[in-house]
């Protein structure tokens, strides 16, 4: 978490506020996080302007005059934004309350690691409780070449998630939760949107993925890009950490039907849900709606 909706609902909310907008300073407060030579940072991107906004799987990229940035939020990652008061009558952003039940007037805080400042006076923090989160500036050789990128298997939302590419990877005796979590082989997905795809698609996450009959593996083909457009237009899921650039949460944890329901009943059926663990992920599942 998050996972490709919820980076993807950040890529467009940073699209929409700095896509052509200068870099004008930059503070960085956790150097390891920032990666490599955060010293050379200042004077490597003072001036730059982003000419572009992408996601890759999980990752977030954004593309600048000569450089890049690739962000991974991994588990608690934060893209925030903010803008300088320019007069009296105007307010800043005030951010909702945060997984520690604190409002968040001012950024930076203890857990803010990178601030970028934009013309415009814009702000864009990146903040991580935990500190998994990274962020690298590269060269647009580097990108290309960043062993994370390299082994990523196809986009789920793109071209080259077709039917033929799918059922040539359904075999072997691994569970199917396992392999959709995989990301060499389906990139973006994570414990949420595999439990609600495998649901849409009435599988158990347990079942080895060469025992899924042709008609169970279309569905599930179908189900993968549903679900995630689902959650990308209902702004992704809030759980704990997870925020939208512009301080807010996302909705779709109204729509989920079984992640996080376990021993609740079934949307569909009514049967208790049960939980277990699959891949070491804790799994959510309705033992008569999936077989």
């Amino acid at each position: 978490m998050p996972e490709l909706p919820e980076v993807e609902v950040v890529r467009q909310g940073l699209e929409a506020r700095i896509l052509h907008k200068q870099i004008e300073t930059l503070e960085i407060y956790t150097p390891q996080m920032t990666l490599p030579n955060p010293e050379t940072w200042s004077k490597r991107l003072k001036g730059q302007r982003v000419e572009a906004l992408e996601r890759r799987a999980k990752y977030l990229i954004l593309r600048l005059s000569q450089d890049c940035l690739l962000v991974h939020l991994r588990m608690t990652g934060q893209m925030l934004l903010q803008e300088t008061q320019t007069d009296q009558s105007s307010e800043a952003l005030v951010l909702p309350f945060t997984y520690y039940r604190r409002p968040m007037f001012d950024l930076p805080d203890k857990h803010t690691h990178l601030k970028l400042s934009f013309s415009g006076g814009i702000q864009l923090y990146f903040r991580d409780i935990r500190k998994f989160g990274r962020v690298e500036l590269l060269s647009p050789a580097e990108l290309a070449a960043h062993p994370g990128l390299l082994k990523l298997g196809v986009e789920p939302l793109g071209p080259d998630y077709t039917w033929s590419y799918f059922q040539k990877r359904l075999k072997g005796q691994r569970a199917i939760k396992a392999f959709l979590l995989d990301q060499t082989q389906i990139a973006g997905l994570g414990n949420i949107y595999v439990d609600e795809a495998l649901f849409a698609a009435g599988i158990l996450p347990t079942r080895a993925t060469a025992s899924l009959k042709k008609s169970e593996a279309q569905k599930l083909h179908v189900a993968i890009p549903a679900i995630l457009s689902q959650a990308i237009a209902s702004g992704g899921t809030t759980l704990k950490d997870y925020l939208h650039p512009d301080g807010q949460g996302g909705e779709h944890k109204e729509d989920l039907q079984v992640y996080g329901r376990g021993k609740l009943p079934c949307l569909r059926c009514g049967k208790t849900l049960e939980k277990t663990v699959v891949a070491q992920r804790g799994t959510h599942f309705c033992p008569q709606c999936q077989k």
